[in-house]
C-alpha cells in the first residue's frame, strides 16, 4: 500500500496490504488476530474468516489443550491397555474363546474378525507386559499430538496392516498358514511409525526413534516366536496413515475447518476399509495358491 504524499489526502477506504504477501490487497481482517488477510490467506469459518496462522494455532493447540484440561489423561491409550488386560484375563480363564480370536491364516474364511481381535490378545505375562509398557510410553506422547480419534485410527489400521503382512508371508512360507498369531506389537510398531513421521514433519531429530526401531526390528528377526511380519506391516501402515491424516489436518485457504474434519474422517474410514479389503485380498491369494 503506497503512502500519500505531503498535502495529499489518504483514502480511508483503501484496503491495506496482506502482511504475508506484500503487494497483495487484503480482502478481510482475521476475526481472531485482526490482521489483514488476502484471498490466499483467508481460511473460511462459519462466521467470517481467519488467517492461516490462527487456523494452524487453533487446530494444533486449542483442541488438544481443551481435551487435556477436560480429561487430564490419554484416555484412548488407557482404554486400549485396559481392553488388552481384560482380554488376557478372559482368555486365561476361557482358552477356547481365546483360540477363536487368534489369527490363523488358514481359517480366515470362518474367522475373519481375527485380523483385528488378535491384536488384543497376548501369549503370556512377559508378552503383554512388554507391549503394554511400550503402548503406555508411546501412546501418552502420540495421542495428544494426533488427537484421540486420529490416534485410534492409526492404531487400528496398524493392527490390520500387521495382520495383512502376517497372512501375506504365508505365500512365501506356506508352513505358517496354520500358525497362530497374537499381540499388539503390530499396532505398537504403527505408533513408532507415527512418531517418526511427526518428528520428520516438524523438523525434529529422528535419531532416537530410528535407533529404537532398528533394535526392536532386529530383535524380532533374531528371536524365535516373534511375528516380525506384523512389526513391519504395522510400522509401514502406521507411518503412511499418520502422514495422510496429518497432511489433511493442515489448514488450507478456502476450506473450512468443518470441511477438513470431514475429509479426515472419510480418509480414516477409507483406510480402515482398505486394510480390511487388503486382508481379504491376501487371503484370496492364499486360497488360489494353496486351496486352503
Amino acid at each position: 500500500m503506497s503512502l500519500p504524499s505531503y498535502g495529499q489526502r489518504s483514502d480511508p477506504r483503501a484496503a491495506p496490504d496482506c502482511p504475508r504477501h506484500p503487494g497483495e490487497r487484503s480482502v478481510d481482517y482475521c476475526k481472531r488476530c485482526n490482521r489483514p488477510i488476502c484471498v490466499d490467506c483467508a481460511v473460511p469459518t462459519e462466521v467470517r474468516s481467519i488467517c492461516v496462522d490462527c487456523a494452524a494455532s487453533k487446530r494444533s493447540w486449542s483442541g488438544r489443550a481443551s481435551r487435556a484440561v477436560a480429561t487430564g489423561a490419554p484416555v484412548v491409550t488407557y482404554t486400549l491397555m485396559a481392553i488388552c488386560v481384560l482380554m488376557f484375563a478372559f482368555t486365561w480363564v476361557m482358552p477356547l474363546a481365546g483360540s477363536a480370536l487368534t489369527l490363523v491364516p488358514a481359517r480366515l474364511a470362518t474367522h475373519p474378525w481375527t485380523v483385528l481381535t488378535s491384536a488384543f490378545l497376548h501369549g503370556g505375562i512377559l508378552h503383554i507386559g512388554f507391549n503394554m509398557l511400550t503402548l503406555y510410553w508411546v501412546g501418552r506422547a502420540i495421542e495428544p499430538a494426533l488427537g484421540w480419534w486420529r490416534y485410534l485410527s492409526v492404531y487400528l489400521v496398524s493392527a490390520l496392516g500387521g495382520s495383512a503382512f502376517v497372512v501375506a508371508w504365508c505365500l512365501i512360507q506356506p508352513s505358517q498358514i496354520y500358525a497362530g498369531t497374537v499381540g499388539a506389537s503390530g499396532a505398537v510398531f504403527g505408533l513408532f511409525g507415527a512418531v517418526f513421521v511427526l518428528q520428520r514433519l516438524h523438523g525434529s531429530d529422528t535419531t532416537s526413534i530410528v535407533v529404537l526401531l532398528a533394535v526392536n526390528l532386529g530383535y524380532g528377526f533374531i528371536a524365535s516366536g516373534i511375528s516380525w511380519q506384523a512389526h513391519i506391516g504395522g510400522l509401514l501402515i502406521g507411518a503412511a496413515s499418520t502422514w495422510v491424516l496429518t497432511r489433511l489436518s493442515r489448514p488450507r485457504p478456502g476450506v473450512t475447518e468443518a470441511a477438513q474434519n470431514r475429509r479426515q474422517v472419510l480418509a480414516a474410514v477409507g483406510m480402515l476399509a482398505g486394510l480390511i479389503a487388503l486382508n481379504a485380498l491376501v487371503f484370496r491369494a492364499l486360497l488360489l495358491a494353496y486351496g486352503t
